[in-house]
């Protein structure tokens, strides 16, 4: 039976496909309407086995799923390194995906990890709760603009506690704006309504997951927070060491060296942005509590300030969860990591 290797370029609506024989020429070159059906049918109808290219774009899940349970040979590219190794003048649909199709057919595609439909489910649902988040702390700080705007003033700490409600619901402004507060706050309603909802699903998770479970022992890190953690590392056991882990989140120093001449500088912030995200909002609550992690943001805040520290302190965390994991332990305030040169402190 003939190899065929097959370059798909995803977008929203539409698939740009080539395929390619074992020599590199092209069998067959097409446009398919991005669903289920346009993909069943093409792939149907090639004689030969098939392998499959896709870049690791925002929608790859679902074809990524249809086609394997056609029993085809799928790969994920990483988009980064395939743009180094496939340089184009010319960047179009067509080549994009004939480029796919190449460098899987003489073995150079440069393929990211593909986590399981239960790790990706996971992260889409804590993504949610974590957007929701986010939409909620803009509104409010919308309120606040309004108010400002009027020159209004108030005492309360907690602006949208019952207190500060009745305050907001209460203030005498003129129609418009009264207006434009009043839609603010049934906006920021509804959404925390849906935050409560997804939260209460994160909760029962979190409850019925070990991993979850020893990842709360860790001062700062709760449900949410454990489960992020989770639903971006995937499979611990991908890691072979902490400072490949460290790599992954972005938290490594960059390093420019030539000769005897070695520069490093600021993290690299490569990998995923959401699991860096978490771990530095979850190192500011640990570094109020007695233990490694806070003794090392004092050491390092000394030398290198505040922002420096608590990115260190981030990077003590997660070498932490890493073998926290590896060895299904729980979290030890006053253990020693194994891998303490990651921290930077020496930088």
């Amino acid at each position: 039976m003939e190899a065929l290797y097959t370059g798909i370029d995803v977008h929203k609506r539409t698939l740009q496909v080539c395929v390619q024989d074992q020599d590199g020429g092209i069998v067959r070159e097409c446009r398919l309407s991005n669903d289920q059906h346009s993909v069943v049918s093409f792939f149907d109808g090639l004689d030969g086995q098939v392998s499959v290219a896709l870049e690791a774009s925002h929608n790859w899940g679902l074809l990524y799923d249809v086609l394997s349970a056609m029993g085809i040979e799928v790969h994920i590219c990483d988009s980064r390194e395939a743009r180094l190794i496939g340089m184009n003048r010319v960047k179009t649909d067509r080549n994009d995906a004939y480029r796919l199709a190449t460098l899987l057919r003489v073995r150079l595609l440069p393929e990211c990890y593909v986590p399981s439909g239960d790790c990706r489910e996971l992260r889409e649902l804590v993504r949610a709760r974590a957007s929701l988040r986010r939409m909620s702390t803009r509104i409010k700080n919308q309120i606040h603009a309004v108010l400002s705007n009027n020159w209004i003033k108030h005492s309360y700490t907690d602006l949208f506690g019952k207190a500060g409600r009745k305050f907001l619901e209460e203030l005498k402004m003129r129609d418009c704006c009264k207006l434009l507060l009043a839609s603010k706050l049934a906006l920021l309603d509804s959404i925390e309504v849906q935050i409560e909802i997804l939260g209460s699903e994160i909760v029962r998770r979190a409850h019925v997951d070990k991993r979850a479970m020893l990842l709360m022992t860790i001062p700062g890190v709760a449900e949410l927070t454990s489960l992020v953690i989770l639903s971006e590392i995937g499979e611990i056991s991908r890691f072979y060491r902490p400072e490949s882990l460290v790599n992954y989140a972005g938290l490594h120093p960059s390093e420019d060296s030539s000769g005897d001449r070695v520069r490093r500088g600021g993290i690299t912030k490569e990998g995923s942005s959401w699991l860096r995200w978490i771990l530095v909002e979850a190192a500011h609550h640990a570094v109020k509590q007695e233990g490694k992690i806070r003794d090392l943001y004092l050491r390092v805040l000394v030398k290198k300030g505040h922002n420096r520290a608590i990115v260190a302190a981030a990077r003590e965390m997660l070498v932490a969860i890493y073998w926290m994991l590896i060895r299904m332990e729980p979290y030890r305030p006053s253990g020693r990591c194994k891998a303490s040169v990651l921290t930077g402190e020496a930088r």
